[in-house]
């Protein structure tokens, strides 16, 4: 066991999330380690100093707490309706496909129906981009209940100007500077670590049902939709997070194209996340009910919190990872001491 050390900066990097905005600026400061990396080049293409295209995800953050999933993709996305799908899974759907028919308010969410997931979505978060250069540059956010077939549009954000609030609660905010991470060339991927701003999302746990159970999430980048042909369905990426490859990094893959058609080497359509090796989907744990540091979820930050971080302090993740970031550390400590009392 490591010998937790109180170190003020520890303390400023976790508490920070409570209190920043959720900007898509310096994404890594506000919620720690990664719980995935994307190991894969895209290809939307990259995008670089001078450009106007280019989409790619490169690092993915979550955190839970106070009643509101936090979730963080550093990268690029394309203000030509290019989109970034949250596919998330609260526990109420049996299967790991969906039939979206009613609305299409970000149709390559509806695109999507028919795509066989690793795990079980019952919400999807869709975030599309549309740039039309005379000014008007805006993210446009969509929440699917697949369980109950229905879409909603919860408003824009202007892309660049900080935090923004839609409907049900939900704050968004996207900055497009990002000229590092991973890359174009599939024999030159690129560190996916550099790359620090993005989109965040703030999602209170209302607009889910209000889950208490374990959440997870994937991540895909994707394009447009042809809903009049029923094989083509949604231009789907080659960037998600947990990202394609992850069982065998060593294969790189290209776009599968439309999510309904063959596309070698895709020949598994529509596309099966559970035919590639690994689980595409991360995993957070219950958000914390009561009082930021109350591990045990009796609704007091107290002795016997602190003694279940001790107990597991240096273990990747499980009980007593306050912040969730896969480590029981001195972050964790610290949260638990700097909220001592609360709720008591």
């Amino acid at each position: 066991m490591r010998r937790p050390m109180m170190v003020l900066g520890a303390f400023v990097a976790t508490a920070m999330l409570s209190h920043a905005q959720v900007n898509g600026v310096n994404i890594p400061s506000k919620y720690g380690s990664p719980l995935a990396s994307q190991t894969n080049y895209t290809g939307f293409g990259d995008h670089v100093v001078g450009v106007n295209y280019g989409s790619e995800l490169n690092q993915l953050f979550v955190r839970c707490q106070n009643g509101v999933l936090y979730i963080g993709v550093t990268g690029n996305l394309e203000g030509n309706g290019n989109a970034i799908h949250f596919y998330i899974d609260t526990g109420r759907s049996q299967s790991n496909t969906f039939n979206l028919t009613t609305g299409c308010i970000n149709c390559s969410v509806q695109g999507m129906s028919g795509v066989l997931f690793d795990h079980n979505p019952d919400y999807v978060l869709g975030v599309n981009r549309y740039d039309d250069g005379q000014g008007n540059d805006n993210i446009y956010i969509d929440l699917h209940d697949l369980v109950a077939n229905t879409s909603t549009y919860l408003g824009s954000v202007a892309v660049g100007q900080g935090e923004g609030t839609v409907d049900f609660g939900v704050k968004a905010g996207f900055d497009n500077s990002n000229v590092q991470g991973v890359t174009s060339d599939p024999n030159a991927v690129g560190d996916p670590a550099t790359a620090v701003n993005g989109l965040e999302v703030a999602i209170p746990l209302s607009a889910l049902g209000n889950p208490t159970g374990a959440i997870r999430i994937l991540v895909v980048l994707t394009g447009g939709a042809d809903l009049g042909d029923a094989c083509r369905g949604t231009y789907l990426s080659n960037q998600t997070l947990p990202a394609l490859n992850r069982g065998d990094t060593s294969q790189q893959y290209p776009n599968p194209a439309w999510a309904r058609c063959p596309n070698p080497p895709f020949d598994f359509f529509p596309f099966d996340f559970t035919q590639l090796p690994g689980d595409h989907y991360v995993t957070v744990q219950p958000c914390p009910v009561g009082p930021e540091g109350d591990v045990n979820g009796d609704g007091c930050v107290d002795d016997a919190d602190l003694l279940v971080v001790l107990f597991n302090f240096g273990n990747a993740g499980g009980q007593g990872d306050v912040n969730s970031d896969n480590i029981v550390d001195d972050a964790d400590l610290l949260i638990v001491l700097f909220n001592f009392g609360a709720g008591c």
